[in-house]
């Protein structure tokens, strides 16, 4: 016979209606969460402050290249777009003016220039990188607007757009050199095309490399983070507790192209110096000191008594640069720039690319077994002429090329125009060009100037100490 509860002994009704006793290891853990709780509701406050003040400036970046079609027996032509891709960025600043003021995006460049199916750059004329036919981005309530690529950098993977008529609302940049392994994060943005997120995770390491910007002789001094990035989250801003941004998340490594906790980002520091270049003048003005630098093994630095395994030294001074007039010499080791320390020739290329124009840096380096101080100020790249400005020197404005002559075989590389064709295929300064295929040797500047009107050119060109052919095409 089946019988309802309330048919029951009022006394066993009321035993199968009372709770068990809770064990007592249960109830010293409640009591223990119930004070612990209360702190870590604080984190959570922090990020859900974070998003509140961060959302109106992280966008969606669309993508779309057009098609022009012939339609019916008159052959008329209609033009077609269609999406291409997807990535995210954030605003950095704000112009007020006329017709609305302009908001400026940043980026990375692979969100906003055509690539093929090698995921490598499409060039165009004069060897520079082809943007997609129309860029729009999406605001976080909703709005859309059509922006202007106003300039891009493939050495840090970093693109800005303008968006004329919307105002939105800026980011605060923070002191990436400041990070430490461990510090919250906050990563935003677009991923997988399913709208606006928010991800959180700890710096799991600095001044990371992963040989991503290799080809283009990139900048990689990553940030790692656990913090979920996946693709679309391409040029979204990575927070610290803050609110201010300390990256620029640019890519991940992972075996199924999703996340597996090895997200980078690019430093702010790094990041604000490309950025507002871009912003003002459509270009980077690249400084640089006036080095050629090697890497010990940790061997050999420990036979050199080099404190904490600093492995960065100096092989050549340039004549006439920075470097030189600054004190720095052959064999030095570097120890830090800015008292920050320096691992890696990465690292110190990353650190001197984030430095600005005609700021003093100081360098502790390692000089005969004792730490010596030097005070040396950034020049700008493709302003320098090693040897001094009275220099003779010959131009190939169509590939990008300064080059010099001295008392060695071939003419010098002095610069490199960044996205030009040699920039393209890796020539850099301090290669030396030996010979033109068609032409032959390259001895004096005149042999050189004649070429500047080829279409292509087949080099022969020593870097770091081997012999190269290379083809430029402009």
């Amino acid at each position: 016979m089946i019988r309802s509860l309330t048919a029951l002994p009022l006394a066993l009704a009321f035993a199968l209606a009372a709770p068990a006793a809770e064990d007592p290891a249960h109830a010293k853990a409640r009591e223990e969460l119930a004070k612990v709780a209360p702190q870590a509701f604080v984190l959570s406050r922090a990020f859900n402050l974070i998003h509140e003040i961060a959302s109106p400036s992280v966008v969606s970046i669309h993508t779309r290249e057009q098609f022009r079609l012939l339609r019916g027996i008159e052959l008329r032509e209609e033009v077609q777009e269609i999406d291409v891709g997807e990535g995210s960025g954030f605003a950095f600043a704000w112009n007020d003016g006329k017709d609305g003021g302009e908001s400026y995006i940043l980026t990375n460049s692979h969100v906003v220039l055509q690539t093929n199916q090698h995921q490598q750059f499409v060039r165009g004329a004069r060897g520079m990188p082809v943007p997609y036919d129309r860029i729009s981005i999406h605001t976080n309530n909703n709005r859309t607007y059509d922006s202007e690529l106003v300039g891009v950098d493939l050495q840090t993977d970093l693109a800005v757009l303008r968006v004329k008529g919307a105002r939105i609302q800026p980011v605060e940049w923070g002191d990436s050199d400041q990070g430490r392994v461990g510090d919250w994060v906050l990563a935003l943005g677009f991923p997988f095309g399913k709208g606006y997120s928010a991800t959180t995770g700890i710096i799991s390491a600095t001044d990371r490399s992963t040989g991503i910007y290799s080809g283009v002789r990139g900048f990689e001094s990553f940030i790692q983070t656990d913090a979920a990035i996946n693709p679309g989250n391409s040029g979204g801003p990575l927070f610290n507790l803050e609110a201010k941004v300390i990256g620029v998340n640019a890519n991940i490594i992972s075996p199924t192209g999703v996340n597996a906790g090895l997200g980078f980002a690019i430093p702010a520091n790094l990041a604000r110096r490309v950025a507002e270049d871009l912003r003002d003048h459509g270009k980077v003005a690249r400084p640089m000191v006036g080095v050629e630098i090697d890497e010990l093994d940790g061997e050999e630095a420990a036979k050199l008594g080099v404190p904490d395994n600093h492995i960065v030294q100096i092989r050549r001074v340039i004549p006439g640069s920075p470097a030189e007039t600054g004190g720095l010499l052959a064999n030095d080791i570097v120890l830090a720039i800015n008292t920050l320390p320096i691992g890696s020739w990465q690292q110190f290329r990353a650190r001197i690319a984030s430095a600005r124009i005609g700021e003093t840096l100081e360098l502790q380096v390692w000089r005969a077994g004792k730490r010596a101080a030097v005070t040396l100020t950034p020049v700008a790249a493709d302003q320098f002429v090693p040897g001094g400005p009275g220099r003779p020197t010959a131009r190939l404005e169509n590939f990008g090329l300064l080059l010099g002559a001295d008392d060695k075989p071939g003419l010098a590389v002095l610069a490199v125009e960044p996205g030009s064709a040699a920039d393209a295929v890796g020539i850099a300064p301090g290669d030396r060009l030996l010979h033109e295929r068609s032409d032959g040797p390259l001895r004096q500047l005149t042999d050189a100037e004649a070429l500047d009107e080829r279409r292509e050119l087949v080099l022969q060109v020593v870097k770091d100490g081997r012999s190269l052919w290379i083809r430029l095409r402009r």
